[in-house]
């Protein structure tokens, strides 16, 4: 069996079993390699890699090395990337830029409005979209594909390469040239296809002076010679065309189809360029309109509570939905509403609302049965809220069913990052069911305001039609029915505006 396995290899390197085909192909491929102008860097006779194309590429080497050791230095290369934006942005466009950053804000926002700074904002916006254009956004990728052909260049692995020959290479060390013998091609054919996936990308008719300058301007001076480096790149591209190292490869290997791997480089950064300043300016204006809401929040909650300590949730609350967030996970987008809900049914709906409205739906003779149930009905809805509220809150606490898994996925997140995804399920889960909690209770406020809106303009009628014993129900009350029922209709309507911006 092994002496058959031996036989198969050296009658595939002596180039018996080949096909007719396949041996006239090899002749041709021969015949091209001995007439090529790199033809010194292959000896077909002995099917070896000469000395000479290991100089050469020992030569590139030595060229890139700077701008391999420049691209290592993240901070280098984002600056390299924000010239290669600069470069290509006319003076129009970097004036509307310019405009919407964050420091030119800020001034803006000393002597504007919230609302004529939004439209400011905007308005730069659209003239950004309309300016940096396709052209714009075309010329910027193609010059950051050019830089990122040339990262790609500078991080093929010369080092390994060489210690393929001389197992004491140094990576940077050019103080004296190694001396590489001559090496079976077989040996180096991956290498080889790596080299030419690497190059592939490398045109001389590109503007690589302009490309070294942008380096230059980071660097603070020339890491490589511009001459040198783009006849070096002339250099490649002809040994790409002349396909001397393909076809020493397909010669070695007994295989004229022999190809190394084409890829499609394709780098975009003007279409990201774009989309981040707009989500800046976007994550400004809602810096803006947050503070409005903002604004709006603490005077509804004047308005509508008498007292300041309104913290009524234990565990769905915005430290503890902090804590989520800090991981970038969703967190508890309704833990500011759903507390200002179980404070406002803990402090007015049980108390106030629900001894005004007894009063009226158990004292009143009502002529419209329908309207009096609608308004019972409602109210019943809101008497349940408060002890869902604290169900829901019980279910998140470390004991409970969601609390304790969420405790357990954030105690293994860091080492478990899949872990994140079951987090924003529970997480999703959970804020569904407290804005759903929120919107029923609304909903059934607004039937008890609608309803109270009505009592209110009957009972000032000088022949009521609603109730028809609204003096004998006043009889009952400590204060003016109507004066009750304004006041409660006024809370009922802030609460509801309050729990829009709670829920936006």
């Amino acid at each position: 069996m092994a002496e058959d396995l031996m036989d198969k290899v050296f009658s595939f390197f002596s180039g018996e079993g080949l096909t007719d085909e396949k041996q006239n192909m090899l002749k041709g491929i021969a015949k091209e390699l001995s007439q090529s102008k790199y033809a010194k860097f292959f000896r077909v006779r002995t099917e070896e890699a000469d000395p000479s194309l290991l100089s050469f590429l020992f030569s590139v080497y030595k060229t890139i090395y700077p701008v391999k050791m420049f691209m290592r230095d993240e901070k280098k290369v984002a600056h390299l990337r924000y010239l290669i934006v600069d470069t290509c942005l006319d003076g129009s466009i970097k004036e509307i830029a310019n405009r919407l950053e964050t420091a030119s804000l800020d001034a803006k926002a000393k002597t504007m409005s919230g609302e004529q700074l939004v439209t400011a904002i905007q308005a730069d916006l659209n003239l950004l979209t309309t300016q940096f254009d396709v052209n714009h956004i075309n010329n910027v990728n193609h010059r950051y594909e050019l830089a990122s052909a040339l990262h790609q260049f500078v991080g093929y692995n010369f080092p390994g390469f060489f210690k393929k020959f001389d197992s004491h290479f140094a990576d940077g060390s050019f103080i004296i040239e190694p001396k590489f013998p001559a090496v079976k091609t077989i040996l180096i054919i991956d290498q080889i296809g790596e080299f030419l996936t690497a190059t592939q990308a490398l045109k001389p008719e590109e503007d690589w002076k302009g490309l070294l300058a942008l380096l230059k301007t980071v660097e603070g001076q020339d890491i490589v010679n511009p001459d040198q480096f783009t006849t070096m790149i002339k250099t490649l591209r002809e040994i790409h065309t002349s396909k001397i190292l393909e076809l020493i490869c397909q010669y070695t290997l007994r295989n004229p189809v022999w190809q190394w791997k084409h890829t499609v480089f394709r780098e975009t950064i003007g279409e990201a360029w774009l989309e981040s300043k707009k989500n800046e300016a976007q994550g400004y204006i809602n810096k803006i309109n947050n503070a409005k809401k903002n604004t709006q929040i603490n005077a509804l909650t004047k308005e509508i509570f008498e007292s300041t300590d309104l913290s009524r949730i234990e565990n769905y609350s915005i430290q503890l939905g902090d804590t989520f967030r800090r991981k970038n996970l969703e967190g508890y987008l309704y833990a500011e509403g759903l507390n200002y809900m179980k404070a406002f049914m803990d402090d007015y709906v049980e108390k106030e609302i629900k001894e005004l409205c007894d009063i009226l739906l158990i004292r009143g003779q009502w002529t419209n049965n329908t309207m009096s149930r609608e308004m019972s009905e409602a109210l019943h809805k809101l008497f349940d809220a408060p002890q869902n509220v604290a169900d829901f809150d019980t279910v998140l606490s470390e004991d409970g069913a969601d609390g304790s898994r969420l405790r357990a996925g954030m105690l293994r997140i860091d080492r478990d990052p899949t872990q994140a995804r079951l987090i924003n399920a529970i997480l999703s889960k959970v804020n569904n069911e407290a804005v759903e909690m929120i919107n029923e209770s609304v909903q059934a406020l607004i039937v008890v305001g609608k309803h109270l809106k009505v009592l209110i303009e009957d009972v000032q009628k000088k022949h009521p039609e609603l109730l028809i014993n609204w003096r004998e129900v006043n009889l009952v009350s400590k204060d003016p029915l109507s004066q009750r029922m304004v006041v409660c209709f006024k809370k009922i309507n802030y609460f509801v505006q309050l729990m829009h911006l709670c829920t936006q």
